[in-house]
């Protein structure tokens, strides 16, 4: 039995076994695995192509990213498992892990190392989805195809020295050493290079070449760390949109679906880059396509989205998609039914984030139906479960009033009203985009600029929502205010 992680729930893997999220009981590491992800992701800078020669001169790490998942390699104790970010391990007789053992000698006691966890292939690139495969079929599972190439260092090394080094090239070094001659565990091809012509030629090389998902290119004192990947064009349809904050009767930013084999729609994320003149002629068309919508969406500034019309196909430019946030919890998006022109929200199912999205062209050759607008273009660059679900709307129970006050106070003649509402959602256990609780303040007084200010909190449980409560009654109810309901 180890002491780091529960066997509990494990089914098999071939002759080894794979324990399911969470198993990872070692709080200390399982908070170490998680936080590396997050620090990772916030590092990482993406790159078009067209952009190397803002990669800084110098000396540079250049590396093929692998299409795989994030893994953990861990020695300790004479214990040698994978486990990833959210807690899911891989333990026993797997060859991957055969093969390693065979460095834990030249390891310090306790090593813990990051690499790509991918599916080799016969011909081609790995590709994200290879993974899942390869590990599905438990006894059956195709354990040999399992390899893992490690590219960074959390703890220990090679050799006797605990301290871990402090810039990536020592790291890369001692890895190097640890994995040196490994078939199945073997540290990423490293490139040591000056300027962004020689990223340039690399890029050509590896990526356009088909040996790689993109290149993952740092400077060898840790200060950057730059994602280069090719663009990818996605297809999507145009369901909703804002007008322009400058209020020049121009399209501010289009909301924006792909659909499903089942013909729902599934939402993106929303495109605000493309020319002057073409948001112009953007609005003078989709003004005329407004229909009802029971989901409302907002933008990051807080304006509602207007529905339209599922009829504008665009071809929108990316940097990348993703279907995981940086602490691995997978992204999820809203399913939305169209039929007798409105718009009904079904239930967030796992789906996509568009990253720097550029308005290319409108698809007037494409139609809305879910071989053109199909989803699994994004699929291409990550994995989505539960693509081919169909989405059932959601029964939420009613939310349940705990605790509501209404206050005046009389001004030269005018009434001023701040309300206090907390309510519980019972939402959360449904549907996790809700939260347990929530607490609504209005602010409204007439004489001020900006007559109407609200502020929300949410909170996990009613004592910390009752705090929140109290906190802002007492910020905002001082002497003259009169309490007139609650």
């Amino acid at each position: 039995m180890s002491k780091f992680y529960s066997e509990a729930d494990a089914r098999d893997l071939g002759k080894g076994k794979q324990a399911p999220n969470g198993s990872v009981t070692d709080a200390e590491l399982a908070a170490r695995l998680r936080g590396y992800k997050r620090t990772v992701a916030g590092r990482y800078r993406a790159l078009f192509e067209a952009d190397f020669e803002r990669i800084p001169g110098g000396q540079l790490l250049v590396s093929p990213k692998i299409d795989g998942e994030l893994w953990f390699l861990v020695f300790d104790g004479g214990e040698v498992f994978l486990a990833s970010p959210k807690g899911r391990v891989v333990f026993g007789d797997v060859p991957v892990l055969a093969e390693a053992k065979a460095a834990m000698a030249r390891a310090h006691e306790r090593t813990i190392v990051a690499g790509e966890l991918f599916a080799a292939r016969k011909s081609g690139r790995p590709r994200v989805g290879d993974l899942a495969a390869a590990m599905g079929g438990e006894a059956k599972a195709e354990v040999a195809r399992m390899a893992f190439a490690p590219f960074d260092l959390l703890e220990g090394g090679f050799g006797e020295d605990a301290e871990r080094p402090v810039t990536y090239a020592e790291r890369l070094a001692s890895i190097q050493k640890l994995f040196e001659g490994g078939k199945r565990v073997r540290t990423v091809r490293t490139e040591e290079v000056e300027g962004g012509a020689a990223v340039a030629s690399l890029f050509e090389e590896w990526v356009a070449g088909g040996k790689g998902e993109g290149l993952v290119v740092r400077t060898a004192d840790d200060a950057f760390v730059y994602k280069v990947k090719p663009t990818i064009d996605v297809d999507a349809v145009v369901v909703g949109y804002t007008e322009s904050s400058e209020g020049d009767n121009k399209v501010g930013s289009f909301l924006l679906a792909l659909m499903r084999e089942d013909g729902q729609l599934q939402l993106i994320g929303s495109c605000g880059n493309m020319p002057t003149q073409q948001r112009l002629e953007f609005m003078r068309q989709v003004r005329e396509m407004h229909v009802d919508s029971g989901y409302r969406h907002a933008n990051s500034k807080g304006a509602l989205y207007r529905f339209i019309r599922p009829e504008i196909i665009l071809e929108v430019r990316l940097t990348d998609v993703q279907s995981e946030t940086s602490a691995g919890d997978p992204i999820r998006r809203m399913v939305l039914d169209y039929v007798d022109d409105a718009y009904k929200p079904l239930r967030q199912l796992p789906g996509v984030s568009i990253l720097h999205p550029v308005f290319m062209r409108v698809r007037e050759d494409k139609s809305v139906n879910p071989t053109d607008l199909r989803v699994a273009q994004v699929l291409e660059r990550c994995l989505v479960d539960s693509l081919d679900e169909h989405a059932e709307p959601l029964d939420l129970p009613p939310s349940e009033l705990i605790r509501r006050e209404v206050y005046t106070k009389t001004t030269k003649g005018a009434v001023a009203v701040r309300k206090l509402v907390l309510w519980k959602t019972n939402k959360q256990d449904v549907d996790p985009s809700y939260p347990a609780y929530v607490v609504h303040f209005t602010d409204y007084s007439a004489g001020r600029k900006d007559p109407l200010k609200r502020e929300v909190r949410v909170a996990p449980s009613e004592e910390l929502a009752t705090g929140i409560a109290e906190a802002m009654l007492e910020k905002n109810i001082k002497k003259g205010w009169a309490l007139v309901e609650g």
